[in-house]
């Protein structure tokens, strides 16, 4: 099999799995496929053509409205961004500037 004929029958598969709903394990046991290969065809699909839902990779802040007063605790104050497998803590106080740095350094792929 061709690398071309390989690709196409991945994107088939991608689509497949895009279209059922299904999380990426539970539709490879039942096409009978290995979770890390379809994963890797995932990254490398939605690499060269971009996700889905055309995000655009900036990294941009948006300002919300809280509708009861804030309380401060001191220093003990934090958020955690989850990004696939890896968990970021931002606390109070943090540079925006560096947060968004890693964020972008985790989208790239290795």
């Amino acid at each position: 099999m061709t690398q071309h004929d390989k690709r196409i029958e991945w994107l088939s598969r991608y689509e497949a799995w895009k279209e059922s709903g299904l999380n990426v394990a539970a539709w490879c046991r039942e096409h009978n496929l290995k979770v890390h290969q379809m994963y890797y065809w995932i990254h490398k699909i939605e690499d060269e053509n971009g996700s889905p839902e055309n995000v655009d990779p900036a990294t941009s802040w948006l300002p919300i409205q809280l509708d009861s007063p804030v309380i401060n605790a001191p220093d003990e104050t934090s958020v955690f961004i989850h990004f696939g497998a890896i968990s970021v803590e931002v606390r109070s106080g943090a540079n925006m500037n560096v947060v968004s740095d890693v964020l972008n350094l985790l989208r790239e792929p290795c």
